[in-house]
């Protein structure tokens, strides 16, 4: 084993520190969205197949992905740790806050179909709240960005299936903070595809900086 600065063990590049400074999330109805499989297009550019809606602005913390596992854990007579460790289940959630009320945040919060809905001549929108909706199903796409021009990188995550899970409460007041919708959703495996998702990295700066993260770039 040859010998070493720290400075040369230790590897460092704040270059290679990711910030996304700011994001989209979007949502495209599961059965009807098709999957996706790239998100990269020439120059810098995003292609994001037919059916994916925005919901807009999102709360100024942006996304939390979560993951949490269930493990089935094997001791020996007198082991003092564990011999063997399985997962039997893992579970993948994200949560953001949007701000905007729109109709798919509608869709997102109460589990429905809002497609047809229209707004009256007299200027009323009325929607009938079920007293127990179905599950509805998306494909779920979130994407951030950091870096400008030649450094401009995205970071992004697919999700080919989820549900939203929990919606926190929904508070009404004059005070600091506007209508919002705190949403938490859950993936799971496509039925298809067979997996739960993707996590995507494009654009200019990954082709400057993707050696240097540890990756080989394609000849």
């Amino acid at each position: 084993m040859a010998a070493a600065s720290f400075e040369t063990v230790a590897d460092r590049d704040g270059g290679q520190i990711r910030k996304p400074l700011r994001g989209a999330v979007l949502f495209g109805k599961y059965g009807t969205a098709s999957a996706i499989t790239t998100l990269v297009a020439s120059g810098g550019q995003i292609t994001v197949p037919t059916g994916y809606e925005s919901v807009g602005w999102i709360g100024e913390d942006g996304l939390t992905w979560s993951k949490s596992t269930d493990t089935s854990d094997v001791r020996g007579w007198g082991s003092a740790s564990f011999l063997r460790r399985d997962i039997k289940a893992q579970d993948r959630t994200a949560q953001f806050v949007a701000l905007e009320t729109k109709r798919l945040t509608k869709e997102l919060i109460e589990g429905m179909d809002l497609s047809t809905s229209t707004i009256s001549t007299g200027g009323e929108l009325k929607i009938d709240i079920p007293d127990r909706p179905n599950t509805q199903y998306w494909r779920m796409l979130a994407i951030g960005q950091d870096g400008s021009g030649s450094s401009l990188f995205y970071v992004a995550r697919v999700y080919h299936k989820v549900t939203v899970t929990n919606v926190d409460d929904e508070v009404w007041s004059d005070g600091d903070n506007p209508l919002q919708y705190n949403i938490t959703v859950s993936a799971f495996p496509d039925d298809t595809l067979g997996t739960l998702g993707s996590d995507f990295m494009f654009g200019p700066g990954l082709l400057t900086l993707g050696v240097g993260m540890g990756y080989t770039l394609a000849p």
